[in-house]
């Protein structure tokens, strides 16, 4: 079977308006706007877990405490700090102080996060907060 010459102009003329066609469907408002520093997506709104994250910041009360976030399924608290990865000692205190109102609803973990986002400190419910190796 022959082709005529004019099927080869046709079909890339057709190509072409359907690719400018499919690029013109999107625009920048489709795009997702970008996650905030020191956020992920599974961080819950600041509304969710009964304010356990605000509970623990107020708690807390530290300038050296950057953010509290709830994550998973409101099961743990993450702490982030400015301190240095070094900070052992502090970040043992951080985790026992939060640890005397974190364990409510479903949160059963705490950790406590250097300025790097080195874990310096974790506990869990029921048990003491340990220093990180």
């Amino acid at each position: 079977m022959r082709t005529s010459g004019r099927t080869t102009p046709l079909l890339a003329s057709t190509m072409l308006l359907l690719a400018l066609g499919l690029t013109a469907c999107g625009d920048e408002a489709d795009t997702a706007p970008p996650a905030a520093a020191g956020t992920s997506a599974a961080v819950l709104p600041p509304d969710s877990c009964d304010g356990a994250g605000d509970r623990v910041k107020n708690h807390l009360s530290s300038a050296e405490v950057s953010s509290v976030v709830v994550n998973g399924q409101c099961t743990s608290v993450v702490i982030t700090t400015t301190l240095g990865d070094d900070a052992a000692a502090a970040a043992l205190r951080f985790c026992e102080s939060a640890a005397e109102i974190a364990y409510t609803g479903d949160v059963n973990a705490v950790t406590v996060l250097a300025a790097s986002g080195a874990e310096l400190a974790i506990g869990i419910s029921g048990a003491k907060c340990m220093a990180s190796a």
